[in-house]
């Protein structure tokens, strides 16, 4: 399968990052960018890196105004994130300015409670989806993906 609209890849990077690659296994992105914030486990798909937030105001402000400029210059149709809070400026920003479609991937670290990023992004979602059925409570028009991503 052949994606052919701009898509931003958006996540943490380790396990959010090889949960993302399991699920785009066999799909190829005609134009895709990526987007993560600096750590140990940097990749040379990564275009931009933007500040974690780490739930502080002053850096998830910072977030949000990195988030918008990128957003403006690169314009994706399609946003696609398994997480973690780098990506909220991001899914926010796109679906409230640029309409953008957003793919959400619950991260299967969490079996029994939805996280506050999964919580957040799931008002912005055109497609949520979850790795364990225990979560459907929480997110009752989410996909239930047929195994698990990690």
């Amino acid at each position: 399968m052949i994606i052919k609209s701009k898509t931003c890849l958006i996540y943490s990077p380790g396990g959010h990052y090889n949960e993302l690659k399991k699920s785009l296994k066999g799909i190829n992105f005609s134009k895709k960018y990526h987007v993560t914030f600096k750590s140990n486990y940097d990749d040379k798909d990564v275009k931009y890196y933007i500040f974690h937030p780490r739930k502080n105001l002053f850096r998830t402000l910072i977030n949000f105004i990195q988030s918008f400029i990128i957003l403006f210059k690169e314009k994706p149709k399609l946003i696609i994130s398994t997480g973690a809070d780098v990506c909220l400026g991001t899914i926010i920003l796109a679906k409230i300015f640029f309409r953008t479609r957003i793919i959400f991937i619950e991260s299967a670290a969490n079996v029994l409670t939805p996280t506050l990023t999964g919580r957040i992004s799931y008002y912005f979602s055109d497609l949520f989806i979850i790795q364990y059925r225990v979560l459907k409570k929480y997110y009752p028009k989410a996909i239930l993906s047929k195994g698990f991503l990690f």
